[in-house]
């Protein structure tokens, strides 16, 4: 049985990642503190990594309350609820040996400093003004975050095994492909890409026709039929459904601390995937196989999740 391995939030979104040993699951939403917080410039557009390759060369620690961070392990350390919420930014000095995105020279003067969370344009958001050559404010949404898809806001879902193969396919490490691809939740003991299973299972195979069937029936009765619906599945008694596997950005093409771009990396990864497509799975409605990682809805009043917590499949839809 798959287990979950890694736990991992985003708490500004297109920064860095921190692995936590739990995490609270909101109720019809994602992970605690996942996505929390956002950048926008001054007229109100995201500040993302899609549109500010810079945001690559920036280092993010956190420090959030109520959190216990590290890995599933148990290894970390346990912050207060009333400690308040911290992030700690560098550069990132390979990033400024590359020189691989437009305005590196603008943080050559930053030095690593600890800021308060708070919306507005207090906190840091000073320092990332100077980093990304415009004025920013931080905006904060507790309950929810700022998800890609706000119709499927729970938590993404991956194999290890899956950002492994991805990895070998582009001779980078598995932490680096954990960090282009920015997925919430690993599972253990399952093969590469075992969680398209769960949002695009295949049609029931047959058993082959009978020598004496007549020769008009249809040699497969459920062709004509939609394909199974994505999967409801719980991970540690948390109800979650399967929507759909995740479409990809630029952002998995550049080096994710330098913002260097790997050449054609859409394409070899479509052609690799397209190659590397499970039997028990359905593709057949996708417009592009450039996708990565299940979308999920969070069922219920949602919960808490752990390392080790097992994953199974529904019975019934959630």
């Amino acid at each position: 049985m798959p287990t979950l391995d890694r736990i991992t939030i985003y708490p500004v979104k297109s920064l860095d990642g921190l692995e936590v040993a739990r995490a609270r699951v909101l109720p019809g939403a994602g992970l605690e503190h996942d996505r929390r917080w956002q950048l926008i410039d001054l007229e109100g557009r995201a500040g993302n990594a899609k549109r500010l390759a810079i945001l690559h060369a920036i280092r993010a620690e956190f420090e959030l309350a109520g959190v216990e961070a590290g890995g599933c392990d148990g290894a970390g350390g346990w912050r207060g609820a009333d400690a308040g919420n911290l992030v700690t930014l560098s550069v990132d000095p390979a990033a400024l040996a590359a020189r691989a995105v437009p305005g590196i020279e603008r943080l050559a003067a930053l030095q690593r400093e600890t800021f308060p969370l708070v919306p507005g344009g207090a906190g840091p958001c000073g320092w990332l003004a100077e980093a990304v050559g415009f004025g920013v404010l931080l905006v904060e949404r507790a309950e929810g975050g700022f998800p890609d898809d706000r119709e499927a806001a729970g938590p993404t879902v991956i194999a290890t095994a899956s950002l492994g193969e991805v990895a070998r396919w582009f001779g980078i490490s598995l932490d680096e492909c954990r960090r282009r691809f920015r997925v919430n939740l690993e599972l253990g003991g399952c093969d590469a890409f075992w969680e398209d299973t769960l949002a695009i299972p295949a049609r029931p195979e047959l058993a082959p026709p009978l020598a004496d069937c007549a020769a008009d029936l249809p040699a497969d009765p459920y062709a004509a039929l939609p394909p199974p619906e994505p999967r409801a599945f719980t991970i540690g008694g948390v109800g979650l459904r399967a929507t759909n596997v995740c479409r990809r950005c630029v952002v998995p093409s550049r080096d994710s601390r330098t913002g260097t771009v790997t050449d054609l990396f859409r394409d070899a990864f479509e052609a690799r995937r397209a190659r590397s497509m499970r039997a028990d799975v359905d593709p057949s409605a996708w417009s592009h196989p450039y996708r990565l990682a299940v979308n999920t809805v969070a069922a219920g009043v949602g919960g808490f999740l752990a390392g080790g917590d097992g994953i199974v499949e529904a019975a019934t839809s959630i």
